[in-house]
């Protein structure tokens, strides 16, 4: 003999399953926003830091660009002044460093400037050159160290500011319900995500730039130590 339900427990056990079997065939658009969706319900505090990133990114293509052009030398440029140094011809030298625009070029120009006073002369004409070659190179670079620094503590800013306002609302309509929490909270964590991935875009740039600047200073000590040499050595090979 069968087990006979009662029928209000079938009505109840139908109504259960028709609800799960809904809830499972919702499309999923509906129970997660878009990404762009969700960017804007992070509140204004995102207006500053989608600046900044636009910033950071500005700085970092502009500064790429000016060092390929500072930085790009070949042997042959270098064999060139070389041979002019060897044979005495220092104007040459110097006119032939004024046609080229990297930063190497600069600094050896200065230093030929100065061949006819001492040594010393030579190498702090060179060092004045190379720091005002290292300061155009790091232009702008500090606006890249402040967005790493201050885009994340913007982002967990705008996080605090939601988190007081959801409360704010429990307080005043002394309604409290997980829903409403987790709906709010889950939008203002958006401002940090933002604020911690534009603080790694412009911490990675400033130090790739760095780095790059570190190899076009270690290039140009290099060329100021050879040509020192060379003129230490009387222009002889």
């Amino acid at each position: 003999m069968l087990l006979q339900v009662p029928a209000g427990v079938q009505d109840t056990v139908h109504q259960a399953v028709a609800a799960a079997t809904q809830t499972l065939q919702q499309p999923v658009a509906e129970v997660s926003d878009s990404y762009f969706t969700l960017l804007l319900k992070g509140g204004w505090i995102l207006l500053p830091l989608f600046l900044l990133f636009a910033l950071s990114i500005y700085v970092i293509i502009e500064r790429m660009v000016v060092l390929k052009t500072l930085g790009k030398t070949d042997s042959v440029w270098f064999a060139r002044i070389k041979d002019l140094v060897y044979e005495y011809k220092f104007d040459s030298a110097e006119k032939f460093c004024q046609a080229s625009t990297n930063s190497y070029s600069k600094v050896v120009e200065a230093g030929l400037g100065q061949v006819n006073n001492d040594i010393e002369a030579v190498q702090t004409a060179m060092q004045g050159e190379a720091t005002q070659q290292i300061a155009r190179m790091e232009k702008h670079l500090n606006w890249l160290s402040i967005t790493a620094s201050v885009a994340p503590m913007l982002g967990f800013l705008g996080t605090i500011f939601g988190v007081i306002n959801i409360f704010f609302r429990i307080a005043q309509t002394n309604e409290f319900e997980i829903s409403t929490i987790a709906d709010g909270l889950y939008q203002k964590m958006v401002s940090s995500a933002v604020g911690l991935f534009v603080g790694i875009v412009a911490y990675a740039g400033y130090y790739l730039l760095n780095g790059r600047i570190d190899t076009i200073v270690a290039n140009m000590d290099k060329y100021s130590n050879d040509l020192v040499n060379m003129l230490r050595g009387g222009g002889k090979k």
